[in-house]
């Protein structure tokens, strides 16, 4: 009876263990898509190779913060961002 009860206690460990592991990979996986940063051509709405900030305005962002990030990313000022300005911009890093 006593190997029955470790073996039940065992078969309860790793099942919990398999399942919080799979929990944080599916919770892991969801905060990911959600951070992702968009192509440049999907913000592109009319394909002229640039993105105004009525474009930009489209996509989904926290906060409603589409002038004061597109303000960051149009590191020229000239109220149109490119695919270099796009690409090249780095994300601020989020405080600890």
């Amino acid at each position: 009876m006593n190997n029955s009860i470790k073996l039940f206690s065992l078969c309860c460990v790793i099942g919990l263990t398999v399942s919080l592991s799979t929990h944080a990979q599916e919770r892991g996986q969801k905060n990911k898509s959600t951070h992702e940063r968009p192509q440049f051509s999907a913000l592109d709405l009319d394909g002229d190779g640039s993105v105004t900030l009525t474009e930009f305005e489209q996509s989904k962002l926290p906060n409603n913060e589409h002038a004061t990030i597109f303000g960051h990313i149009d590191t020229n000022g000239d109220g149109v961002l490119t695919e270099e300005e796009f690409t090249s911009h780095k994300p601020p890093r989020r405080k600890r």
